[in-house]
């Protein structure tokens, strides 16, 4: 079936797609033309014989004489009707058996066998291919890396067993595609493996230990190797991964970590070194209503707010922000700092319910690092999972308002939407969001294409993915530090560039620029980390800086200071 489709698919594009225009032009003269003869079929059967007949009739006439059927039960008996027949049948002769076939081969199927005959997979790359990277499995993970690949303009190819997959990868969207078998050791030699950059290895967890396994036996290339069970993780490595990423394990903790809403050290998203990267929900706090400067928190804390989320939207704050009932503040400290917060606004993650609909593999890792907490939840799915059996669920459709509610969804803080389909997710999100419009909503986005829709549809934040796996690859590929925050923001560390050594902030103009933010500095020699510094703090040399921004700021600081690192 998948064959049929992308054979018929190859008619809906280029030059094949303009011929189906002139295929159904000529189908509509043709229709006209058989309109017409059953008209006059009908005139002359009246006025020459005095035999009336239906129009469908006509119609039924034509076409069994266009195609040379035969007359059947209706003819004509004189000479003028003879006349008119001759004329509709050597018509139909020229138009219907010998333009129409013709024209069918010409347009369609003699360009079909030529594209199918001038296709000859890659079975091997040029001698001289170096630094480039292997993938191995396309999914939208690795559709997302391809993504920044090319934006980069870093050369990769795909290695893909299946031909279909390598003719539509290749012909219909442009990627470099080499086709063989990811455990034949001669197809790794063909593809230069020893000299390649990176193998990224996306296949199922047997099919990814064989090719580490095959890739050792040849090289010591670098291996990041996706997993779908985290008890792999370590048969992984003996196999020879260099990194093993369980992506699933890390999504559910980002999605736990999202969903709490209690408890800056509930909500730490990542660190570097001493410095967290957390979030605190202000709806609750005696913090709603205020600007920054009111609040007072870096004051009364020595936390610095590097952000401020809503809805999926992501602000840079000043001092006259005003913090609002829907505003997350993300917070850079230290842990001491952080219980310092918590005890301000006298939160507790005891005081925490968290929903999870979605028992899968990655509702379940939610689930785990939610017990590892502890933070009490609840699980919600319509059938036993047959990935995990860590934890007992509530079964039952949680679309229908009953069995959220007798599970308890009232007394909720927080939901996880973590369902394998993303419009299930996006009804799920959008329902309890006007049923209950306090409660902190996380979903899951298996595409990216849906991202905005589960924005929309009122959740608090969005974790795709395809995004994080790509982010994780792409930072093992660059040698880069980086903490995911949300579609299109992270927090990444890059060394001073030597030209803004002994500039203030001010003077370095750095968020001019760029676009970056500074969110600490790393001086030298082991001395204490400067949590947010003022515009007024000199920059040192050999200092390290932790910055936050989008891809394209990140981006824009390699391009401007890449050649002084």
């Amino acid at each position: 079936m998948k064959s049929i489709a992308s054979e018929l698919a190859y008619f809906l594009r280029g030059r094949a797609r303009k011929n189906l225009k002139v295929l159904l032009l000529y189908c509509l003269f043709l229709l006209a033309m058989i309109l017409v003869y059953a008209t006059i079929f009908r005139s002359l059967m009246w006025h020459l014989e005095g035999r009336e007949f239906s129009f469908i009739a006509g119609a039924y006439w034509t076409i069994t004489v266009m195609t040379t059927l035969g007359f059947g039960d209706i003819t004509f008996h004189t000479d003028p009707g003879y006349i008119f027949a001759a004329v509709v049948t050597v018509s139909g002769v020229v138009f219907l058996l010998i333009i129409l076939p013709f024209g069918l081969i010409s347009l369609f199927l003699a360009p079909w066998i030529e594209q199918r005959l001038r296709y000859r997979p890659t079975y091997e790359l040029p001698a001289q291919t170096a630094g480039h990277i292997l993938i191995f499995g396309v999914d939208p993970i690795t559709r997302a890396l391809i993504r920044k690949l090319q934006s980069r303009k870093l050369l990769f190819v795909v290695v893909s067993a299946d031909y279909e997959q390598a003719l539509h990868l290749e012909e219909q969207e442009g990627f470099k595609v080499v086709y063989g078998s990811s455990s034949d050791a001669q197809v790794l030699t063909g593809l230069r493996v020893a000299a390649a950059r990176y193998v990224i290895a996306n296949l199922s967890d047997p099919e990814n230990t064989n090719l580490c396994l095959t890739i050792r036996s040849l090289c010591q290339t670098p291996i990041a190797a996706m997993i779908n069970e985290p008890e792999h993780v370590d048969l992984l490595r003996l196999a020879g991964a260099t990194q093993v990423i369980p992506l699933k394990k890390i999504l559910g903790r980002y999605l736990g970590t999202r969903a709490t809403t209690r408890g800056a050290l509930a909500h730490v998203l990542d660190s570097f070194g001493s410095l967290q990267i957390a979030e605190i929900p202000i709806h609750g706090t005696p913090y709603v209503g205020k600007t920054l400067l009111e609040a007072q928190i870096r004051q009364q804390t020595g936390l610095a707010v590097i952000g401020l989320w809503e809805r999926g939207e992501f602000t840079t704050p000043d001092r006259d922000s005003v913090l609002g009932e829907r505003t997350l503040l993300v917070l850079a400290g230290t842990r001491d700092q952080l219980a310092t917060l918590e005890q301000l606004t006298g939160e507790v993650t005891e005081d925490e319910l968290i929903f999870i609909l979605g028992h899968g593999r990655i509702g379940c890792a939610a689930a785990s690092f939610l017990d590892r907490k502890p933070i009490p939840f609840i699980l919600v799915d319509r059938e036993e999972s047959p990935a995990c059996d860590q934890h007992v669920p509530v079964y039952g459709d949680a679309t229908g308002r009953q069995i959220l509610h007798k599970a308890g969804i009232d007394r909720a803080s927080g939901l996880i939407v973590t369902t394998n389909d993303d419009s299930t997710n996006i009804f799920l999100t959008l329902t309890s969001r006007h049923l209950h419009p306090h409660i902190r909503i996380v979903a899951r986005a298996n595409s990216d294409e849906n991202v905005n829709q589960l924005y929309a549809a009122g959740a608090d934040f969005v974790v795709s993915n395809a995004s994080v796996g790509a982010s994780i690859l792409m930072n093992l590929l660059e040698h880069k530090e980086s903490a995911f925050l949300t579609e299109g923001i992270a927090v990444f560390r890059r060394q001073l560039p030597a030209s803004l050594a002994g500039k203030t902030i001010t003077e370095s103009r750095l968020r001019p620029q760029t676009g970056c933010s500074i969110v600490a500095i790393e001086p030298p020699e082991d001395a204490e980390t400067q949590v947010s510094p003022e515009p007024e703090t000199r920059l040192e040399a050999a200092s390290g800086l932790i910055l936050i921004g989008t891809p394209e700021q990140e981006k824009a600081f390699d391009r401007l200071f890449g050649q002084e690192r």
